[in-house]
């Protein structure tokens, strides 16, 4: 494998969780740094979200809120095999929408930040273990973990940070280089299935699956394309939720795909930036309709990786 789409693929892509549109976790990769050493990456997020989806998968206008975000991440090799992940994101939000719009027959009205500013608030810290096995030229990583709010901020209405509710992870991930069939090139896929605890009668749960995959051009640029699926698996429908509906994006599981490409830059043997847009394409059951630009960068603290395709 080429060096250049090796140390690509240690780059973390970081989708920061926005509301109801949040997946399980999107941090883990096949791949963990050497005992006691590890990576930090830091992204810049600007995040339309442009409506909502229906029961029928039809794109409405409702809810439009305009998002920037600042995460950072902490990557730490316990042992050789084992990585633990640390993030936390600050989002600021401001409400874009109408005073007043229908959602399956239902009245609703603009929370209490929903006053066209933004208002900014650290979110949810993140936190996985991961453990490596690597079967010939593919990495598979295991994971779990756990999102806890860091504080108590607001719920109520369209500009706020999340959900304000704990979420237990559990998944994997794969991944390797395509050579020799598609030479300096790479694919990874994650899955996740994230649950919360029962709040007002309500259970939530939900599946995330994602494909990364890239082409190095050159020993420093990659291009990269991304899928993202999300399914509901317990959660509400609009039509349940009316006796806590000035609350129902706190429970609402919607299912959504998602699509988008960037590029990934080798400033030096340690230090990647990257740009990535990501756009909704469909969905139902109250998922955004939204769209994505990420910039951010990663360090790796120390010597390297294991995974990915390394047998060494």
């Amino acid at each position: 494998m080429k060096e250049s789409v090796h140390r690509t693929l240690y780059v973390r892509l970081i989708f920061v969780s926005l509301a109801v549109a949040s997946p399980p976790s999107l941090s883990a990769q096949p791949s963990v740094p050497a005992h006691g050493e590890g990576s930090v990456a830091v992204a810049y997020q600007n995040y339309y979200t442009l409506g909502h989806f229906d029961l029928r998968g039809n794109q409405n206008t409702n809810g439009a809120t305009h998002s920037k975000s600042l995460a950072a991440e902490l990557d730490l090799g316990l042992t050789d095999k084992v990585a633990l992940t640390v993030g936390l994101p600050f989002i600021s939000s401001k409400y874009t929408g109408p005073p007043s719009y229908f959602v399956a027959g239902i009245e609703t009205f603009p929370g209490p930040l929903d006053d066209g500013t933004y208002h900014g608030a650290f979110q949810d810290v993140r936190v996985e273990v991961r453990r490596l096995f690597v079967a010939g030229p593919v990495s598979v990583a295991p994971f779990a973990g756990m999102s806890i709010p860091s504080h108590g901020y607001e719920t109520q209405g369209e500009a706020v940070p999340g959900r304000h509710r704990p979420e237990f992870v559990v998944g994997a991930s794969a991944g390797g280089a395509l050579d020799p069939v598609l030479p300096a090139a790479y694919v990874e896929i994650r899955t996740a299935f994230g649950a919360m605890p029962e709040l007002d009668g309500f259970q939530g749960s939900r599946n995330v699956t994602d494909v990364d995959g890239g082409y190095a051009i050159t020993s420093w640029l990659t291009v990269r394309g991304l899928l993202g699926w999300q399914f509901r698996i317990k959660g509400p429908l609009a039509p349940e939720l009316a006796r806590v509906w000035m609350n129902h994006d706190r429970f609402i599981m919607g299912d959504s795909f998602n699509a988008g490409g960037g590029t990934t830059i080798s400033l030096t043997r340690s230090i990647d930036i990257y740009g990535v847009w990501i756009s909704t394409v469909s969905g139902k059951n109250g998922a955004h309709a939204s769209r994505s630009l990420t910039v951010g960068a990663s360090w790796s603290l120390g010597g390297g990786f294991g995974g990915l395709g390394d047998t060494e």
